[in-house]
């Protein structure tokens, strides 16, 4: 099963990418993040319907409707379809893509889940969709604080981990994480010419290096700004590649990126409408003359209908599913009460936020000669801008506006960085000093910075040649000049630490974190587990964990959780000693859980329980079945299978 797996998947994206290169007439690297693109919208319907796994079924459809058009297409065409496929793998591009990415694969596979926000959701929430084959029921999603976060992302990680049926790899999600972040980049090497091994092997390392410049968290952990940077980034290249694309391919690739781009992550529609925004702006400053009005009006209506739609869609999904988010929750109140203010310590965030994007470099450790600051790659940025239309590479009406696009979003989105802290971040008191808020404002920024940096490595790539193609040019910078100058500048201001160890160096940690991972499971964590694998991969499997009350254990909530899934959580702290029937019943009934399951504890349980207990007396580390009329509650045990009631013996 695994190497039919594995079979089908690969023949899906080479049929699918050799048929958009040749139909479309582009490069096989700027085909990828076009099928990239519709595998997400298709995987996300899947797993609406919880059939993930039919993308199996799908690729075989697909595979053999590609074979039946082949075999019925004339002799010549066939002939003429094989050359220009043929052609298009042998491009210089393609085998750099295909060999980075297969050291990416090899190199992240031993890779395990570190960074908190990963426990706390991405690492957790994937490892559900995983074993549940799709989004879970109405309650049931395992991170009930994080309930409404966009799954596009987490999809591409599962069809790596789909490879692997028989176990949760969590390196194959690193696999797939990274592929995604690299595919958006990869049609930066569409012009490369010959085979010069060591330009190709630089050109492919700058590629993976190149984040590294103003963002760390993403070489570590499912850092989905990080993402987020790639496809807009990818977005801003797409609206000024016109030249030679048919008016079909041109939109339909726009409408693709934003429509992926808003299920990343819930700021993403900021990004996808600041993308829209530029789109108006640059067809508007280059416009084209063989282009009717009316076809550009409907492009633009179509490019913005498709994120609408995938991201509307989730948030009904959410709104039917109930699932929300702490922040989200947070930010409504803020806009439709006055239950809260700005934050009391508005003048240390200021003070935080001002050195910080000043003072401290976005990377931490010295790079070769540059370490840039917020500010410096505002600024670098801007300068950047001005050089390419000064040099002619940019015509200077559409340089203008790039710009001031720059310069405008640039500072919108930093401003919104700076009041999501004095607002809806306002407790985390980690942001009050600069070393804290510039982590804050190297992720989040991540989407201009990444992303803008991106955009203006495509423009020197795609028109910087003119530069070198001048009379006594020596060869090698005439053919890769544009490439030389994309790897110095990310040999000069890169995070070399950070990205060798995000591909190799994580390996002599592994051990160690996953030990501190297992110090995070004590007694009763481990009793709880085992007690709630009778569950398995029940969609709607909701436990509510009646933790004592001695202690404060958030941090080992989150470990647990993610050791949990797909089982979904929430947790209630409670003296049971103290706690009344009636309003434990309640309590428990505002938790919408189908489950029940009290850990140990000195306090008399049965006081609070046993009147609703059915078949004896209440136990704690029991699992028990909630049945409740809404009137009326009662506690079953649940057998464990072993014709004994779900629990773990000492």
């Amino acid at each position: 099963m695994f190497h039919l797996t594995v079979i089908l998947q690969i023949g899906l994206t080479l049929v699918c990418v050799l048929w958009l290169a040749a139909y479309f007439q582009i490069s096989l690297v700027e085909a990828m993040p076009v099928f990239l693109c519709g595998l997400v919208l298709v995987l996300y319907g899947l797993a609406m319907v919880h059939h993930l796994s039919w993308i199996d079924w799908a690729a075989g459809i697909v595979i053999s409707l590609f074979v039946f058009w082949i075999v019925g297409r004339q002799r010549e065409s066939r002939k003429e379809f094989g050359r220009t496929c043929l052609e298009k793998i042998k491009q210089p591009s393609f085998i750099t893509a295909v060999l980075l990415i297969v050291v990416i694969v090899l190199c992240t596979s031993g890779k395990v889940v570190t960074w908190w926000d990963d426990i706390n959701f991405w690492a957790t929430d994937v490892k559900a969709l995983y074993y549940l084959d799709g989004f879970a029921g109405k309650y049931g999603n395992v991170a009930p604080e994080f309930g409404d976060y966009p799954p596009g992302a987490q999809l591409v990680k599962w069809w790596f981990l789909h490879v692997c049926p028989g176990s949760f790899r969590e390196g194959l999600a690193f696999a797939g994480y990274y592929v995604m972040n690299m595919v958006f980049l990869l049609p930066l090497l569409r012009k490369l010419k010959g085979l010069n091994l060591p330009v190709l092997v630089l050109a492919a390392a700058a590629l993976w290096f190149f984040p590294s410049i103003a963002e760390v968290y993403g070489y570590g952990g499912f850092c989905a700004d990080l993402t987020m940077a790639c496809i807009y980034g990818g977005f801003l290249i797409a609206v000024t590649d016109r030249k030679g694309k048919t008016e079909l391919f041109y939109y339909v690739r726009l409408a693709l990126y934003l429509g992926v781009l808003v299920l990343v992550k819930s700021i993403g529609f900021v990004w996808a409408l600041f993308g829209l925004v530029f789109l108006v702006l640059y067809r508007h400053s280059v416009p084209e003359g063989e282009e009717k009005e009316e076809t550009a009006h409907s492009g633009l209506l179509w490019t913005a209908a498709l994120p609408l739609l995938t991201g509307g869609s989730w948030m009904l999904f959410c709104l039917l599913m109930r699932r929300v988010t702490k922040t989200t929750a947070t930010a409504v109140k803020y806009m439709t009460t006055d239950e809260y203010g700005l934050s009391g310590y508005m003048k240390e965030f200021a003070a935080a936020f001002l050195q910080a994007f000043t003072a401290s470099p976005l990377h931490k450790e010295r790079s070769i000669v540059i370490d840039l600051t917020p500010l410096g790659l505002y600024l670098c940025i801007c300068f950047l801008v001005i050089l390419f239309f000064k040099i002619h590479i940019l015509p200077e009406k559409a340089g203008r506006a790039v710009l001031w696009f720059c310069m405008i979003s640039g500072a919108v989105f930093y401003g919104i960085i700076f009041l999501a802290h004095i607002t809806i971040f306002a407790t985390e008191t980690q942001y009050l000093e600069a070393s804290g808020m510039i982590s804050s404002i190297e992720r989040y920024g991540a989407p201009f910075t990444i992303g803008t940096l991106l955009f203006l490595a495509g423009i020197w790539l795609d028109h910087g040649e003119r530069f070198f193609a001048k009379e006594g040019m020596p060869v090698l910078f005439r053919k890769y000049g544009t490439y030389l100058g994309f790897i110095l500048f990310v040999a000069l201001t890169a995070g070399y630490r950070v990205g060798y160890h995000g591909l190799a160096g994580y390996r002599n940690e592994v051990d160690e974190r996953l030990a501190e991972r297992a110090d995070m499971i004590g007694e009763d964590e481990s009793r709880f587990l085992e007690a709630v694998q009778v569950l398995g991969r029940d969609l709607d499997a909701r436990v509510c964990y009646i933790r004592r009350g001695d202690a404060p254990r958030w941090v080992n909530n989150s470990y647990l959780g993610y050791e949990a899934a797909p089982v979904s959580m929430v947790y209630q702290s409670v003296n049971l000693d103290d706690a009344p029937a009636d309003w434990m019943v309640q309590q428990i009934r505002g938790t919408h859980a189908g489950y029940l399951y009290a850990e140990e504890t000195d306090a008399d349980a049965g006081a609070v329980f046993n009147g609703i207990t059915e078949n004896g007396e209440f136990a704690c580390g029991i699992l028990y079945q909630i049945e409740d009329t809404g009137t009326q509650m009662k506690l079953i045990p649940v057998d464990s299978g072993k014709g004994e009631p779900a629990q773990l013996h000492r």
